[in-house]
């Protein structure tokens, strides 16, 4: 497996604790209509900077240490290749697809009347599936050649 195979999969699981951990109040008070109070905006932009800064601090914890360690136990550095950029890029090409179509999404839905906090959620919920999608492609390129 290459550094950047094993870089994926960190990604794809710090991905999934930052959703559960720091999105789950997101999730939550979009549900019970906190977000649609007196205020509800400044709280949302809130709870989107704790995912935020959460999703920077697991990631580069996880991933600093987890180098740290595959280092450690098998003595190889992790050089890249031709390969490997070229696979980077399908990642971010799809991350993009997923951004546009979240963002598309939003503008339709507050074009027919959903609330601000629906169509930031939608670009939210795009962004979120574009860094999945992204490492998830990653993956299958690794895997199927």
């Amino acid at each position: 497996m290459s550094s950047e195979e094993r870089n994926a999969y960190i990604s794809l699981i710090c991905g999934l604790v930052t959703i559960g951990y720091f999105g789950a109040p997101i999730w939550s008070k979009t549900a019970n209509g906190t977000y649609g109070l007196d205020g509800g905006l400044a709280l949302w932009a809130t709870d989107v900077l704790w995912l935020i800064g959460g999703g920077i601090v697991v990631g580069i914890v996880v991933s600093v240490t987890a180098h740290i360690v595959v280092t450690l136990l098998t003595k190889e550095g992790g050089q890249t290749d031709e390969r490997d950029r070229m696979i980077g890029r399908h990642g971010i090409l799809a991350t993009l697809i997923c951004m546009s179509i979240g963002f598309i999404v939003a503008v339709f839905g507050l074009a027919l009347g959903w609330h601000a906090i629906a169509g930031l959620n939608a670009i939210l919920i795009g962004m979120i599936l574009g860094s999945f999608v992204s490492e998830i492609v990653r993956i299958a390129h690794y895997r199927m050649g």
